[in-house]
């Protein structure tokens, strides 16, 4: 006991007083947070105002919080001034926005005569603020200012947000102009509400002049397009003359016919956009067996599609390696390669040669790029001689000092806030590793792992580009269905960048962004019962259910590979894929997946696994070759 009183004696000997009083006010400070958060307005507000002198770096929080404690207690005037004193002292505070919407409902309470003013003066500054848009609209029109409250209600009638629906009640047929329904639809489209943007635009179509129906039509055709109602938008489109939509839509359709005839107008157009069309419609010939079509095609957007040169020259050089033409496609890969310098076309050549029976050269030997699917790939064919253990630099730097007093009083919503504001200033480039780290360790995983890749020198920050959370959870999983916890964390990168709230616009949900019904069944199976799309935020459970699907998937095809692009596109794509053609090797049906977003996500998916697989020692030439089973190892 004796020893216990002397040690406190001493630590107030040698801590300064200083170091003590910020200790003891970071303590106020929080009391007077949670005296707030409980309602315990008299405690909030005398905790707050003793600390608020000590804090001025975040002098617009203590503000804030002390005028909602004084509207508590309804001392409303004083919280009135509290907030002039932010505004006036803290003009570039994240908290303006709220602390003018308290400023609204105080005025209201008192019925000020200023009360449209302010109004007025928060909608001209924060124009997309429909809810008080709203408010404001229903104000004016019980004081018989409709003129003004319709000109506000269909600001928020043509826009896709909560009070959209309601402005419309307050409007008359008569009051929504075509141009209105047009605007209306845009916004829907814009947040993939395409069924409903649907609805608008066929009332448009159905009052529309001439002059406004082009219009009409043409986003009507891209609804109908982002509904997957391909032959009905291709129609759409023919009616105001879209001509590269239309060639996109009866390709997906798949009315080759009516494309064949209608390809000589899209090519006389000269629009550059056709030649991405042509492009995926050679592909189609050449998976159809009309090879010489498909050349034939490629060939003519080589030479009338400067843009889409390099591009339509792949696509040629693929055709011939694919059909055995090896001469033919080696000397595209090379001169690809020549011109562009990308390790793609270097391994592609390389595969040539071995297929060709080429002896192996140091003539195209290249130092390792990290992120780059083909490095990983050309290691195995001893084109890349060495992958150096991955590196993980402590980012060094100074905390601001408005962030650091949120950190040390564990504010961490604020905290993340503040952060997120500093990365709109372009001059805190030099300190996004530092960020990118706050970020991380405040849980923000998505935007932490966004932000570091933005840096060109990403890969120095191993940990925060590639980082391992929610740990436990995958182990478990790892453990219970033998999986390779590597590639779990690699899914969970590419499908949500770790973030546990993540929504699809299809409807995934969550870090592995699962589908309700494959969450429902796959989850029945291991004993965990989803009933709604809430469940699914929940990142154990995700993880579980998710690792099991993709463990399912992986046992269904065999391959890690396959099963990586059943994750995105479905096994019954997957499924015709395998059985149109016949590969050599998994890295040729990597490379000729029909859909480029999926061949995309499939090469995310590996980089990132190969990628944890380096940082925790595992990554090799055997283990990259187990995965993508390819012939041919280093030599």
């Amino acid at each position: 006991m004796k020893i216990c009183i002397l040690v406190i004696i001493l630590l107030f000997i040698i801590i300064p007083t200083s170091t003590l009083s910020q200790h003891s006010l970071i303590d106020e400070l929080i009391q007077g947070r949670n005296a707030l958060k409980s309602k315990d307005y008299l405690n909030a507000e005398q905790y707050l105002t003793k600390v608020l002198p000590e804090f001025k770096e975040i002098g617009d929080y203590i503000l804030f919080w002390r005028a909602k404690a004084r509207t508590g207690m309804n001392k409303y005037e004083e919280a009135l001034k509290d907030i002039e004193i932010l505004k006036k002292n803290y003009p570039h505070s994240p908290l303006l926005k709220k602390s003018r919407k308290e400023e609204i409902e105080i005025t209201k309470k008192l019925d000020l005569a200023n009360i449209e003013r302010i109004y007025e003066s928060f909608i001209n500054d924060y124009p997309d603020e429909t809810e008080i848009k709203f408010e404001y609209a229903l104000y004016l029109k019980d004081l018989g200012k409709t003129e003004r409250a319709k000109k506000l209600l269909k600001e928020i009638f043509v826009t896709a947000t909560l009070f959209a629906d309601r402005a419309e009640k307050e409007l008359s047929e008569n009051d929504i102009t075509v141009n209105d329904l047009i605007k209306k639809a845009k916004a829907l489209n814009n947040a993939y509400l395409f069924k409903k943007a649907e609805k608008y635009l066929r009332d448009a179509i159905s009052k529309a002049n001439p002059s406004q129906l082009s219009e009409a039509l043409s986003t009507l055709g891209y609804s109908l397009f982002m509904q997957k109602k391909y032959s009905e938008s291709a129609e759409i489109f023919k009616k105001c003359s879209e001509h590269y939509w239309r060639a996109r839509a009866l390709l997906r359709a798949r009315n080759f016919e009516t494309f064949e005839k209608e390809l000589p107008e899209y090519i006389r157009l000269k629009d550059s956009r056709i030649s991405d069309v042509l492009i995926n419609y050679a592909n189609i010939k050449r998976r159809a067996g009309e090879t010489d079509e498909a050349v034939k095609i490629l060939k003519m957007v080589n030479l009338q599609y400067p843009s889409s040169k390099e591009e339509s020259l792949w696509y040629l050089g693929w055709i011939y390696y694919i059909t055995g033409e090896l001469d033919k496609a080696k000397q595209i890969f090379q001169e690809l390669y020549i011109s562009h310098g990308k390790l793609k076309y270097l391994y592609w050549l390389e595969k040539v040669n071995e297929l060709k029976g080429v002896m192996k050269t140091k003539e195209y030997s290249v130092s390792f790029r990290p992120g780059d699917i083909y490095s990983y790939l050309l290691y195995t064919k001893g084109k890349v001689s060495f992958i150096p253990e991955s590196v993980s630099i402590s980012p060094k730097s100074i905390i601001p000092k408005r962030i650091n007093t949120l950190l040390r009083a564990d504010f961490r919503e604020e905290a993340i806030q503040e952060i997120k504001i500093k990365l709109n200033d372009s001059r805190e480039i030099e300190n996004i590793p530092l960020l990118s780290k706050l970020l991380y360790e405040l849980g923000d995983y998505s935007t932490s792992v966004r932000l570091i890749s933005k840096i060109p020198d990403s890969f120095s920050y191993q940990d925060l580009l590639y980082p391992q959370v929610y740990r436990d959870a995958v182990l478990k999983a790892s453990n219970q269905f033998n999986i390779d916890p590597c590639l779990i964390f690699a899914i969970m990168r590419e499908e949500s960048r770790f973030d546990r709230q993540a929504q699809s616009p299809a409807g995934a949900i969550g870090v592995m962004q699962l589908m309700l019904d494959t969450a429902k069944k796959e989850g029945k199976k291991i004993g965990i019962s989803i009933d709604s799309n809430t469940e699914l935020f929940d990142s154990d459970k995700n993880i579980l259910i998710g690792s099991f699907h993709l463990k399912n998937l992986i046992e269904e095809f065999g391959s890690t590979v396959f099963a990586i692009a059943a994750y995105n596109a479905g096994e019954k794509a997957v499924s015709s894929w395998i059985k149109s053609t016949t590969y050599r090797d998994i890295d040729e049906f990597i490379e000729d997946i029909p859909y480029s977003e999926t061949k995309a996500y499939v090469k995310k998916v590996l980089t990132s696994y190969f990628e944890y697989l380096r940082i925790n020692k595992a990554l090799t030439d055997e283990t990259i070759l187990k995965i993508i089973k390819v012939k041919g190892g280093r030599s």
